[in-house]
Parts: C-alpha cells; sequence; structure tokens
C-alpha cells in the first residue's frame, strides 16, 4: 500500500529540469493568474476580519505586503511575456529577482503580524505558505544564467501545482472549518472560481 502512495507523491514532487528551457514560461503562464487573486482574496477575508480577530494595523501590514506581492507578481508576469517575444538572459535574472523579493516579502509577513485568534493565524499561515511554496517552486524551475547563457536546471526540484491543483488546495484551505465562525465566513467566501 506504501508503495502504490509513494509513486505519485514522489511523481507530484519532482520535476526534471531537463524538461527544457521552455517549460518554466508555460508553467509561469497558467500559475501566475491563480496566484494573483489568492492574494488579493486573503486581504479580502482580513479585511472582514478587523476588529473581531484582526487588528487595524495588522490588516495594514497585510495589505501593504499583499500590494506588494501582487505589484511583483504582475511584475513577472509582463516579464516572462517579454522573455517570451524576445528571449534574453537579462529578462530571466529580472524574474529571478523579483520572484526573490516576493518570497522575501512573503517570508516576513507572518512574523510582524500580532494576531492571537488561532483560526485566523491558520487560515492566513496556509495561505501564505501555499504562495510562498509556488513562488519557490517558479523559481527552482527558471532557468540558470551562466556566463550569459540560459541553461535548464539540472536534477529534481520542487515542481509547482498546476493551475487546477493549486486552486483546489486554496479553496481547500478557505473552506476548512475553524473553531471560528467569524473566519469559516470571512474566508468561505474567497474560493477561486
Amino acid at each position: 500500500m506504501k508503495k502504490l502512495i509513494l509513486v505519485p507523491i514522489l511523481a507530484l514532487a519532482m520535476f526534471v529540469g531537463a524538461c527544457g528551457i521552455a517549460q518554466w514560461i508555460k508553467v509561469a503562464q497558467q500559475i501566475l493568474p491563480v496566484v494573483l487573486p489568492m492574494v488579493t482574496n486573503l486581504v479580502t477575508a482580513v479585511g472582514l476580519l478587523e476588529g473581531k480577530t484582526v487588528t487595524a494595523a495588522d490588516l495594514n501590514t497585510i495589505t501593504q505586503v499583499a500590494n506588494q506581492v501582487s505589484s511583483d507578481l504582475n511584475l513577472v508576469g509582463q516579464l516572462v511575456d517579454q522573455y517570451q517575444s524576445s528571449p534574453n538572459t537579462t529578462t530571466v535574472e529580472k524574474i529571478n529577482t523579483t520572484l526573490a523579493e516576493v518570497s522575501t516579502n512573503l517570508n516576513n509577513l507572518l512574523p510582524a503580524l500580532h494576531i492571537s485568534d488561532p483560526a485566523t493565524v491558520q487560515k492566513i499561515t496556509a495561505i501564505v505558505e501555499l504562495v510562498s511554496s509556488e513562488v519557490t517552486s517558479l523559481e527552482q524551475i527558471l532557468p540558470t544564467v551562466s556566463s550569459g547563457n540560459l541553461t535548464a536546471r539540472q536534477g529534481a526540484v520542487l515542481a509547482p501545482l498546476n493551475a487546477s491543483e493549486l486552486k483546489k488546495q486554496y479553496d481547500i484551505i478557505v473552506t476548512q472549518s475553524t473553531a471560528n465562525s467569524q473566519v469559516n465566513q470571512a474566508f468561505a467566501g474567497e474560493v477561486l472560481k
């Protein structure tokens, strides 16, 4: 029984960089339009909890980080399109830099919050970790730039979820019941369509 479970998990968790440099473009173009609404929906849900389980200061922190992350992800989308029409190493370097900024902002968000309600913390943490995982996965599949040339990553890396699976994972997070009915109600309305 364990072998049957392990094989699909390994298949999902591995992405062979040798599949080709062009593969990351397709993946990024599928993932970015899903990740952006996740970030926006997080702000919307947390906004509904202001004065209940979230302070105005924490909402402001989440909003500022989400706005920066959204702006950076939009830039990544533009850069991916730019690379597709005119491939060059400078664009890939800009994508790498921007994705690193997104990761930094996401990693710094949770420690900056002072939310005491466990249900709210659980939802925010789960969404931030899902977005962060996808951004990290995108970073890992980007080709490397060495001596002015692009090289496909070699070996296995954590594969990004496909758009459908990413939506499914996000929807599970926002609809999963907690002990706080206000949190359940705020997040349940943020399902991705």
